[in-house]
């Protein structure tokens, strides 16, 4: 049996194995939360930011969830949409946006996931690229895509409509696009 004596080796085991487990039991609430949605069909809000980079978007890859989409997530009772975006985006990937600093960019309403989603993305381009921390439980992953590498991409259906948009210049791409 090998021993590694690097200080802290042995934590960070145990937290790589907690994190294991905890990204293991994402899956397993989306499908009871799936079956609730179906049960319901619910109205739900979501908000969403699109950090861009020199042309690139951040997309983001969750433990439970096959689609690709920007960090985000419900509002919450009580909070704004650019509130929730911001909070969102400190808890997935420990990056503090100040909501002030977040710009309306796009607002739809799709049906996914057996839920009547209105989706707000917010956006803010960063001059340097922020530093991005990927917990390995909700978040699995993240990556900075071109648009066009982005819709080769499996993308939740509010982030294509976005997308869409963005790639047009806001030109009829289908989506229900709302105003401010």
């Amino acid at each position: 049996m090998a021993c590694d004596e690097r200080p802290g080796a042995a934590d960070g085991a145990r937290r790589r194995s907690e994190d294991d487990r905890v990204a293991a039991i994402y899956p397993m609430l989306f499908a009871i939360a799936r079956m609730w949605w179906f049960v319901r069909r619910p109205r739900t809000q979501g908000a969403v930011v699109a950090m861009w980079h020199q042309g690139r978007v951040l997309l983001v890859r969750s433990s439970y969830r096959r689609h690709y989409g920007l960090p985000g997530g419900f509002v919450k009772r009580g909070e704004t949409h650019r509130e929730a975006a911001a909070r969102e985006v400190a808890e997935e990937l420990s990056l503090t946006i100040a909501p002030g600093d977040l710009t309306l960019a796009w607002r739809a309403s799709t049906f996914f996931e057996h839920r009547h989603d209105t989706t707000t993305v917010w956006e803010i381009t960063f001059d340097e690229r922020p530093p991005i921390h990927v917990d390995g439980r909700e978040i699995v992953g993240a990556a900075w895509k071109t648009p066009t590498e982005a819709a080769a991409l499996l993308l939740s259906p509010p982030i294509v409509g976005y997308l869409s948009e963005k790639r047009t210049g806001g030109r009829d791409v289908g989506s229900s696009r709302l105003g401010p």
